[in-house]
């Protein structure tokens, strides 16, 4: 472990200069976070590592998480086997009554606390891993939190932001709060780091839908569930979060990709084919490989704007 840190901190001095950023955002979108994955796998593999802080949501802080431990192939290994296994996604609970359709305590024990756990104490350590999550208290307008992995329960922040609405079919409770997806309100938290004083150009996003995507408002159908799943009086903020998320959403990536314009982000090609339930292991490795290409052509492009040639080692 002594030998390897001297390694990195010769190659940090002597070797490639990559750019100096401070700050790691990471959308979540559950299957697709294997694109990020394959972003930071490129990043572990040439020692990138510069970061004072990570902001992840959902998938995007499960990764985050893994990158900053230095066990990004926990991440790599849960997509393209444990996440693909049939035990994770239950597409059949989705009519069963009190029955997730995503086993959200299975991914803790067999992702987080598995035969190789996250190695929480090197997180400790390691630059803060800031996680969104969703507080939805009754009779009142949902609220972002952001979870530390200094402070907080690692295990149950990881949890909370994955919650996706119906696909967990309750709140994961955490002190006074009932949490639900980190990303409902805060889809890409680029703004947190904004807020926290940090510059556009320290700034890193990685996204899991290409350049341009917008949402769409959601389809009859899916406003009538949600009405259906949420219809107590007090989840009426709630509901109303829900079907207007996708205004939320577009808006974020406007300003990102025409306002804020002096952050770096890397986006995945329009050819990425992986959704939130893919479990087409094809489109998993195509998803990966795509990943790992882009976090490549960054670093290059990024190294060669900062008036320095050459190939990265």
């Amino acid at each position: 472990m002594f030998l390897e840190k001297i390694i990195h901190g010769v190659r940090q001095k002597f070797g490639r200069k990559y750019p100096r950023k401070k700050v790691l955002v990471l959308e979540g979108g559950g299957m697709r976070g294997i694109f990020l994955t394959g972003v930071l796998q490129a990043f572990t593999d040439r020692s990138y590592f510069p970061w004072k802080l990570i902001i992840g949501s959902s998938a995007g802080a499960l990764t985050g998480a893994a990158y900053a431990t230095g066990q990004i192939h926990l991440a790599r290994d849960a997509f393209f086997t444990k996440l693909l296994s049939g035990d994770f996604i239950h597409f059949a609970n989705i009519i069963r009554q009190g029955k997730h359709v995503l086993d959200l305590d299975w991914m803790i024990e067999t992702i987080i606390r598995g035969e190789e756990p996250l190695d929480e104490k090197k997180l400790k350590k390691s630059a803060p891993v800031i996680i969104t999550a969703t507080n939805c208290p009754k009779h009142a307008h949902p609220e972002t939190v952001y979870l530390n992995s200094r402070k907080d329960s690692i295990s149950t922040a990881l949890k909370a932001t994955s919650a996706i609405p119906v696909l967990y079919k309750s709140f994961v409770s955490y002190k006074d709060y009932h949490f639900l997806d980190g990303a409902l309100l805060d889809p890409i938290p680029y703004k947190k780091a904004l807020e926290m004083g940090y510059k556009e150009n320290e700034i890193v996003v990685i996204v899991t839908r290409p350049k341009g995507y917008r949402k769409k408002e959601e389809s009859f159908w899916v406003r009538t569930i949600l009405e259906s799943y949420y219809k107590k009086q007090e989840y009426r903020h709630l509901v109303d979060l829900l079907n207007n998320r996708y205004r939320k959403y577009n808006t974020t990536r406007d300003n990102l990709e025409n306002v804020h314009t002096g952050i770096d982000v890397i986006y995945p090609p329009k050819e990425f084919r992986v959704d939130r339930l893919t479990k087409d292991e094809k489109k998993i490795l195509e998803g990966f490989e795509q990943g790992i290409s882009e976090g490549l052509r960054f670093l290059k492009k990024t190294t060669k704007a900062n008036g320095r040639s050459g190939q990265p080692t």
